[in-house]
């Protein structure tokens, strides 16, 4: 029986990092962000897509080089730092700002061996950080430290100190000295801070437009008046197009990058975890010499029964496992988890249909917690499809909408921030999230995404019933769709 441990951590900040690299794929795209020659790059994508595993195996990459300062964080860390409520987006930028700065000056005293609670008093005002342009980072940061240690050496010597309310100990022996050869060490280093879900608990209101958009904004003009210093964030897509305030967002595109997987991506991804799990779990010496291009067949075949029923044929298990899951790879991976508690010598189509049940409620709880900013009434909606039928053109869709949600809710919730005037932008929505896929009436397999084509809702074909809508594949056991 295959075991679930097959397909990797759900969560790649979770993941070992020697596992993740043993499986991790390199997309083009990914040159630009992991380089040390552009100082800002933000990832975007939407959840499920591998923006946690590419900042993690970024930071796994280059914490090789001892020179550098290597900080990882999430923005909920960063924001437990500072002071953000009830402020303008002018405070609010310093603010973010400043935590990043503390944060730097909080590792660099670990570095020297000086306690991480003496550096509260680390906090940077903005004043400073202006006289920061075009100076390394390090090298005033740690000009910073050394001001807050002389304080703290002057006010108590060897005994306990109060640093304005902080009681401290002098912690290292000659802690000045320690902070000298650091400098002289750290010359050619440079800091890269790597910040993961800052949009983790974002809602569409004014506050979160602000201190999310906000963060934007000071991270590039931190890059970008520092010498030294490489940032990195992951946003989500429909966060990043939601943040209507936020000024610098043209100026901000040239430093996004998107994550987008085609299909050869996604098999090297779904038989790279296969592989590397046979490899570090058996002494098998055929696996042992199995390549990763030559011998993809055998390695699906360690796991999956050879083909599997599908569309009136017989196709690799790969495409009905990426069509169910949305050919998002965290999703196919708890796909395979899930089709693995069914599972006898090998995982079979009927396996993979007995998961869809509980897979698909877990993609109904992950589709409503993603897009609920974007509108509060996202399982309701959603829910108005059950028993319905797989594909609707755009005149029998509003039809069910309107039969099945807004003439039965009253009040409809506002909808990406703009409230309610008619059941087609719902319609649209549904496009956005992903819920339904459409296909022009003469392609035979050209269902296409949100990501695939924005504008495919708007056209004239759509108002002429010329487009098919699907239901996504994933939600239709659960909504006992036919």
């Amino acid at each position: 029986m295959p075991s679930s441990s097959i397909f990797g951590n759900d969560s790649g900040e979770d993941e070992n990092p020697d596992v993740l690299s043993s499986y991790f794929v390199e997309l083009p795209q990914f040159a630009r962000f992991n380089s040390a020659e552009h100082p800002l790059g933000i990832v975007r994508a939407r959840k499920g897509m591998g923006k946690s595993a590419l900042l993690s195996r970024l930071h796994h990459s280059i914490q090789k080089n001892p020179q550098d300062i290597v900080i990882k964080v999430t923005g909920n860390e960063l924001l437990g730092m500072g002071d953000f409520a009830g402020k303008g987006s002018a405070y609010i930028e310093n603010s973010w700002k400043k935590v990043i700065c503390q944060r730097i000056c909080i590792e660099i005293g670990s570095k020297i061996g000086f306690a991480a609670s003496d550096l509260k008093m680390s906090l940077v005002e903005s004043a400073e950080i202006e006289g920061f342009k075009d100076k390394n980072i390090v090298s005033a940061l740690t000009d910073r430290v050394g001001s807050i240690i002389k304080l703290a050496i002057g006010k108590g010597g060897d005994a306990a100190m109060d640093l304005g309310g902080v009681t401290s100990k002098k912690t290292i022996t000659n802690p000045q000295e320690s902070l000298r050869r650091y400098q002289e060490q750290k010359q050619c280093g440079r800091v890269w801070f790597l910040v993961d879900d800052v949009d983790a608990k974002y809602k569409n209101n004014e506050h979160f437009q602000e201190l999310v958009g906000s963060f934007f904004t000071a991270i590039r003009s931190l890059a970008f008046s520092v010498n030294g210093l490489c940032i990195r964030a992951s946003v989500r897509t429909d966060v990043w197009y939601n943040l209507r305030t936020m000024e610098d967002q043209d100026k901000l595109r040239q430093y996004v990058i998107d994550i987008s997987w085609n299909d050869t991506a996604l098999k090297k991804i779904l038989s790279r975890k296969i592989l590397a799990f046979f490899m570090r779990t058996t002494n098998d010496p055929i696996i042992a010499r199995y390549d990763e291009k030559k011998n993809y067949n055998d390695i699906m075949d360690l796991v999956f029964e050879k083909t599997f029923p599908w569309n009136g044929g017989r196709v690799e298990p790969f495409i009905p496992i990426k069509t169910l899951s949305g050919a998002r790879p965290r999703w196919m991976g708890q796909l395979c988890k899930l089709a693995c508690d069914h599972a006898g010598r090998l995982i079979s189509i009927d396996n993979v249909k007995d998961a869809m049940d509980s897979f698909g409620t877990e993609k109904v709880a992950d589709l409503e917690k993603e897009h609920a900013h974007q509108f509060s009434d996202v399982k309701k909606l959603i829910n108005a499809f059950r028993g319905g039928e797989r594909e609707y053109n755009l005149y029998s869709l509003i039809k069910r909408i309107e039969d099945y949600y807004v003439g039965r809710v009253g009040d409809v919730p506002d909808i990406d921030g703009y409230p309610f005037k008619d059941t087609q932008r719902l319609g649209e929505l549904l496009f956005k999230i992903e819920f339904i896929s459409g296909r022009r009436r003469d392609e035979r397999n050209g269902f296409k995404l949100y990501q695939d084509e924005p504008d495919l809702f708007e056209l004239k074909e759509n108002s002429d019933n010329l487009i098919l809508w699907a239901i996504n594949p994933s939600y239709r056991k659960y909504l006992q769709i036919r």
